[in-house]
């Protein structure tokens, strides 16, 4: 598809004064209210024109009532698939929900119950976490392995002695992964299948990341498995791509008919199965042709950023830099620096740099750092500069 519409991700533009919590959370969480804040994993870049105008559009009818799920937005959801993931998708098999994390916590209520596990790779988003312990399940944590090539890989062995030894009744999946930034193949996701389905372990992919994904690499949902379809719920948002977190609008798709109405019926426990007014309008709008030229833009822009951040933190000694297939994360080894907590205060108050501590992501992440490289290039290299000048200016601690 031609890009007709140019975009500048350049642009800066202050998010103080609209509740942000990456700017408004600065003083409490990190005990200094101007660090630069590169952490929570939403863009500092603008969510298009296109989809704002829509929004302005239906906020100047003076009426904010009931509304209604049309089947339009069914078929945006699907065109989506089709079009950007080759993933053809029944309107029946979607469910709308507030976020992916509250499909996560209906996908843990309906799927298990008390005291049954469930199993995470870690390291993974946080929230895979804290709502299975929350709901009073166990977290059956199998720690990611790095390959050859320094990505991480999930351990088929050690996957399989858990399924046997404690019998999880759920796997939560981050596809791509989060805060890896890797792309899981075929071939590993049709092994995770056929692993889950001879113990009966129903599968969650998130898949919340998979717009932006860096060629040569290739995002493949579980839903195109078609071994996976009758055990399997997979979620998405525009949160991410469109940088519209903040309206509360993503996402299921599931195919098998009885696990889909397990998945209802704990929704409508809880009241939760749909979304609000402009989460309806901006996922209707930007699942289009016109946010496909956008996410192809974006994902450019994205790309190089990711490459010259890598290539700078690649100069600091004795740290390590996983290079991200996918995502605008980017996931930094930082160990050999001490304790985490330390290197933490010396990037907030010499770098003046505010990442994700690694713990957030689990045991497997100690030590490890997250920046977020969805900001304007300038401001972002500016600050990657500082982050090598520190480390490497201080030496080993």
């Amino acid at each position: 598809m031609e890009n007709n519409v140019s975009y500048d991700f350049d642009r800066e533009i202050s998010r103080l004064g609209t509740g942000a919590e990456k700017y408004e959370a600065r003083k409490s969480l990190f005990g200094k209210a101007d660090v630069e804040p590169f952490w929570v994993a939403d863009m500092d870049l603008p969510t298009p024109a296109f989809v704002t105008e829509a929004l302005i559009k239906r906020m100047n009818h003076s009426m904010f009532g009931y509304t209604t799920v049309q089947d339009s937005l069914y078929a945006a959801i699907q065109w989506w698939q089709q079009s950007q993931h080759g993933v053809q998708v029944g309107a029946d098999w979607i469910r709308l929900s507030p976020s992916v994390v509250t499909s996560i916590a209906i996908a843990v209520q309906a799927m298990t119950r008390p005291g049954d596990g469930v199993v995470v790779f870690s390291p993974v988003y946080g929230p895979f976490f804290f709502v299975t312990e929350h709901n009073q399940r166990k977290v059956r944590d199998e720690p990611l392995l790095r390959d050859h090539n320094g990505q991480y890989a999930i351990d088929f062995d050690a996957l399989a002695k858990c399924f046997k030894t404690h019998q999880p009744r759920l796997l939560l999946l981050c596809n791509p992964h989060n805060p890896g930034g890797r792309v899981w193949r075929e071939s590993e996701l049709r092994q995770l299948v056929a692993l889950c389905n001879t113990h009966n372990v129903t599968m969650f992919s998130d898949e919340i990341h998979c717009d932006i994904v860096y060629a040569p690499n290739r995002h493949v949902s579980l839903l195109t498995i078609e071994d996976a379809r009758d055990n399997c719920i997979v979620a998405h948002s525009i949160g991410k791509t469109f940088n519209t977190s903040g309206l509360n609008a993503s996402w299921v798709m599931i195919p098998n008919k009885e696990i889909r109405q397990r998945f209802v019926n704990t929704q409508e426990l809880s009241h939760c199965g749909s979304v609000n007014l402009t989460g309806k309008i901006a996922l209707e709008t930007a699942l289009s042709p016109e946010g496909a030229e956008y996410k192809q833009a974006l994902v450019t822009y994205l790309h190089e950023n990711i490459r010259q951040v890598v290539s700078r933190l690649h100069t600091i000694e004795n740290a390590s830099v996983m290079r991200p297939e996918a995502t605008f994360l980017t996931w930094i080894d930082l160990r050999a620096f001490g304790p985490w907590p330390t290197v933490m205060k010396r990037l907030i108050h010499e770098a003046n740099v505010a990442l994700s501590g690694g713990t957030f992501f689990g045991p497997a992440g100690q030590g490890w750092f997250r920046l977020n490289c969805a900001h304007p290039r300038k401001n972002l290299l500016a600050a990657t500069d500082r982050i090598v000048n520190t480390l490497n200016g201080a030496g080993l601690r």
